[in-house]
């Protein structure tokens, strides 16, 4: 409904709480515009939809828009593993049907345009499985068919490739070099298959977050066991360290929840033999309100007339909180018995208006402190504060000090001479006044 001749008057402009300003308004026409690189993998991670929420402001009169622009996904991304060679160990006295993870490629695209299959070189002696997580990943195991013979062939050769479904399909390769190794008893055992931990983000760096174990009945050098991550994504890896003798994972680094919920890896424990087992690890990190609310201002009327009428906007207040649930759901309020309100506009905005009339004489000035509370426990705030003037409208008439005057003048008195003084006064401001 607006027209270009009618943007300069109506001040259209765009807000937004990101602290990135992606769009921008073309000032001939009011277009929305691309104004900065839009990379939907950095913005949303695996989250889907990924959506940028704004507001677009217009003056005179005063209303708000809410406009949410989804990123879709482009195939940019093509699978790729952590490392371009993988090593196993395999006795020759294993029984056909052992499996032995490969790890996970990685894919940051979303939907087709993510890992969707895994592809293994042809070979007799050797097949390919692939499982899904919950949380949807694709992990690649490889099983052996038929029984190795060193004596034969002591090393085999394979290549593992990762496809996405894109147009065009991309892929990711890592080289698999498989040793075949006499033989030793007994492989080791973990305690379980899977380890699912939780953990709250505030846990310090160097606390003890979880331990695998696993045992082997051989005696001596064949039932030491070493630990060691056989599949790790980077960003755990920087979160998490494994004693390679004890099985202890230590926190390394900050855990974040706004920035990783959940991690996932496989331990591989190894006897001096060669022999080894693996389990996977599940991480889930738990929020916690570490994060207080943030305001921004956008006054909108400022100085305020005097005969502004109530439910007049005089300013936009944005409020973002990063955390999750309860400890980011934030309430806001205004400090003190003042003649303004807060009205909810979205879920995030809130307007400022005129709740009752003004009267400058009494108060030319307002200080208001606006508070932002989330509902966590215990609950973080954080306010601001915004100075309002009120501008002098002429209201008030001048009164003169007395309601009349007289004097007594001798007839004899010289022209010139001061018979009375008057005076009156004026509550307004200025001209006015």
């Amino acid at each position: 409904g607006l027209s270009p001749a009618e943007l300069p008057a109506r001040k259209l402009r765009i807000v937004s709480g990101d602290e990135k300003q992606y769009f921008g308004l073309a000032e001939e026409n009011g277009n929305l515009r691309v104004k900065e690189r839009i990379d939907r993998e950095d913005i949303c991670g695996a989250v889907s939809p990924c959506v940028l929420n704004l507001e677009a402001v217009v003056e005179n009169p005063f209303n708000i828009f809410h406009v949410s622009v989804t990123i879709q996904d482009i195939n940019d991304n093509a699978p790729h593993f952590d490392r371009e060679f993988v090593d196993i160990e395999m006795i020759e006295s294993m029984v056909p049907g052992a499996r032995f993870p490969l790890g996970s490629g990685r894919d940051p695209d979303i939907g087709a345009n993510s890992l969707q299959n895994y592809q293994l070189t042809p070979n007799p002696l050797f097949s390919l499985v692939v499982r899904e997580s919950p949380d949807g990943t694709k992990h690649a195991e490889l099983v052996l068919e038929k029984s190795l013979d060193r004596e034969k062939q002591r090393n085999h050769h394979l290549t593992l490739t990762a496809v996405d479904s894109g147009n065009p399909v991309r892929s990711g390769t890592v080289q698999i070099t498989i040793s075949v190794t006499d033989a030793n008893d007994n492989p080791p055992v973990f305690t379980k298959e899977i380890y699912k931990v939780q953990l709250l983000e505030n846990l310090p760096e160097g606390s003890l977050a979880f331990q695998v174990k696993a045992t082997d009945s051989d005696e001596g050098t064949n039932a030491e066991i070493t630990y060691a991550f056989s599949d790790i994504a980077n960003s755990a890896r920087q979160l998490f360290t494994l004693d390679s003798r004890t099985g202890h994972v230590k926190v390394s680094g900050p855990l974040d929840y706004e920035q990783g919920k959940y991690y996932e890896a496989s331990v591989e424990g190894k006897d001096g033999g060669g022999l080894s087992a693996h389990a996977k690890v599940h991480i889930d990190i738990l929020d916690v309100n570490d994060n207080a609310p943030t305001l921004s201002l956008l006054p909108i009327l400022n100085p305020i007339p005097e005969d502004s009428v109530p439910s007049t906007v005089v300013a936009v207040v944005n409020v973002r909180d990063k955390d999750s649930g309860d400890n980011g759901k934030v309430n806001c309020n205004i400090d003190g018995d003042m003649p303004f309100i807060l009205e909810s506009s979205s879920g995030n905005t809130y307007k400022l208006i005129i709740a009752s009339a003004l009267d400058r004489e009494k108060d030319s000035a307002y200080k208001i402190t606006i508070t932002a509370r989330d509902r966590g426990s215990p609950a973080l705030s954080s306010s601001t504060t915004l100075v309002l003037e009120v501008s002098d409208v002429n209201d008030n008439t001048p009164v003169f000090e007395e309601a009349a005057y007289s004097a007594y003048v001798a007839e004899n008195n010289a022209a010139g001479t001061p018979v009375l003084r008057v005076s009156a006064r004026d509550a307004d401001a200025g001209a006015n006044g």
